[in-house]
């Protein structure tokens, strides 16, 4: 573990390091040691960690502790990590954390080392405290980095130290630049944590960083956003329109000034789909293939190509987009696999079922190293759900029966296979259960949400099924405990809207 979490750090690291040069003038005048630290000042500027750790390390053992010692240290300890002496960099991190307590690089390392050795609430409390003392060393780090940390507090439950760290990071406006949109995810994880303290006035001035307008949205459905639901209306705008053109017109932008980016091409399709301009999507979208080692913005991007062809009804185009992410291997291509949970879902909802059924096991067996568990329960779901369309009930039940002891990794699913198998009471207690708990309660707010208050979605008959089970009274006070429906004012409107133009130079469309 240690090994793959130091090799998240970005190359800029050591670059970062060197911000306090070792001046040989300032050491015992010995010729060897000038050539030695000169010799490691030109690695270091090349990024040559083995060259400066070649210079450096004959030097540790005959230095005494004092500025000498320390600054040579600090530039030690970043090669070390990078060269994979891993039990040397703990040792001389804790060393540094003694002579060096407030520096940032120092501190940056504490988390990596904390992060590497599974000591995740650790590696947030010194997140947050790096980011509140010394935001700029934020930039040794990765952000997928910090989403591992973040991601396992969640598995754990640790969500106050999770918290702290949202917040921190957040007032600290960090934008890691391996993951940019991490900033937004920061805002969001703060916004949520600040209301849970009681401090909307802060929560609501971080809504500025929340560009996507299915985020907002997403807001105004879940009641612990209620005191900030008018900020949150005011930037949706009636419609989502506000919002959607904002997005719109910064992300076309962007694509149009940088055409080869994944990201832009991602961000450009997703305003497309904002905008209900789905022949749009399509034409910009038609040379993004599906090839092996794809990254994670070519395969949202096909996504999106897929969404879009179906809710023109063009079903059997849609089909023919995904089935080539079966063909993959997800070890060598890993961010497929929100294609892999996707595909059968898609074949179920279009009536395919037994192809469903037979692509759903494909992809359990295929993906079971790199799907997770909550992943997993999805294409359970579909399993039993295209058992049950088939008429298989016994199966479906055999597979419900081995889907209840795991109904923490993934409630949704469990309680959409219930409805699918059409044992409507059991599904009932499962969702007051879950209502009962404030995450997993919130988890189902969306499930509820009608076909067209959702941007970019087509008929539905798992959506259905969630529709009617709304109508059990029990359902809709539990429901309506924990959210709402999304008011009608915000509902995406039934026309394409108008591709909203680019301000000229001076000109403010404000």
């Amino acid at each position: 573990m240690m090994g793959r979490s130091v090799r998240l750090l970005p190359a800029l690291a050591l670059a970062l390091a060197v911000a306090y040069p070792i001046r040989a003038q300032n050491l015992p005048a010995d010729t060897a040691r000038q050539e030695a630290i000169g010799r490691a000042q030109q690695a270091a500027a090349a990024d040559d960690c083995a060259g400066v750790l070649g210079a450096l390390d004959p030097l540790v053992p005959g230095l005494a502790q004092g500025d000498q010692r320390t600054l040579i240290q600090r530039l030690r300890l970043i090669c070390l990590g990078r060269e994979g002496r891993f039990e040397e960099l703990a040792e001389v991190q804790h060393e540094l954390t003694v002579a060096m307590p407030r520096d940032g690089t120092v501190r940056a390392f504490g988390v990596i080392i904390a992060l590497g050795e599974e000591r995740f609430a650790d590696a947030a409390d010194q997140l947050a405290t790096l980011a509140a003392s010394s935001p700029s060393s934020l930039n040794i780090l990765t952000g997928a980095a910090v989403r591992e940390i973040s991601t396992r507090l969640q598995q754990s439950n640790a969500l106050a130290v999770r918290n702290r760290m949202m917040i921190a990071l957040a007032r600290a406006d960090w934008e890691p630049s391996d993951i940019p949109e991490l900033r937004t995810g920061f805002a969001e994880g703060a916004i949520s944590a600040l209301l849970d303290e009681g401090q909307p006035d802060e929560a609501e001035g971080l809504l500025e960083r929340i560009e996507q307008p299915e985020l907002l949205s997403s807001m105004l459905v879940d009641r612990h956003y209620a005191p900030i639901w008018r900020a949150v209306e005011s930037r949706l705008g009636p419609a989502g329109g506000l919002s959607v053109d904002n997005f719109a017109r910064d992300k076309l932008g962007t694509y149009v000034d940088m055409p080869t980016s994944d990201t832009a091409l991602r961000d450009a399709a997703n305003a497309m789909l904002l905008l209900g301009r789905y022949p749009d999507l399509i034409d910009m979208t038609d040379d993004v293939a599906v090839r092996e080692g794809m990254s994670r913005d070519e395969v949202q991007t096909v996504l999106m190509r897929a969404r879009a062809l179906a809710v023109l009804g063009r079903t059997a185009e849609a089909d023919r987009v995904l089935a080539p992410f079966m063909t993959l291997d997800p070890a060598r291509s890993p961010e497929i696999v929100t294609a892999l949970i996707t595909y059968p879902e898609f074949l179920d909802e279009t009536g395919q079922s037994a192809r469903a059924l037979e692509t759903a096991r494909a992809v359990r067996d295929r993906g079971a190293s790199v799907i997770n568990g909550f992943g997993m329960r999805w294409v359970d779901r579909t399993e039993i759900c295209a058992l049950s369309a088939l008429g298989r009930t016994a199966e479906a039940g055999a597979a419900i029966d081995r889907l209840k002891p795991r109904f923490g990794e993934n409630h949704a699913a469990l309680i959409e296979s219930l409805l699918c198998a059409k044992r409507d009471a059991e599904a009932s207690e499962f969702a007051l259960k879950a209502f009962a708990d404030k995450d997993a309660g919130t988890e189902l707010i969306y499930q509820f949400q009608p076909e067209g208050s959702i941007w970019g979605a087509g008929p539905s008959r798992l959506r259905d099924l969630w529709t009617a089970f709304l109508a059990r009274p029990a359902i809709k006070a539990a429901f309506e405990k924990r959210g709402r429906i999304l008011p009608r004012a915000y509902w995406p409107g039934a026309k394409p809207r108008e591709i909203p133009r680019r301000p000229a130079a001076g000109e403010n469309l404000t």
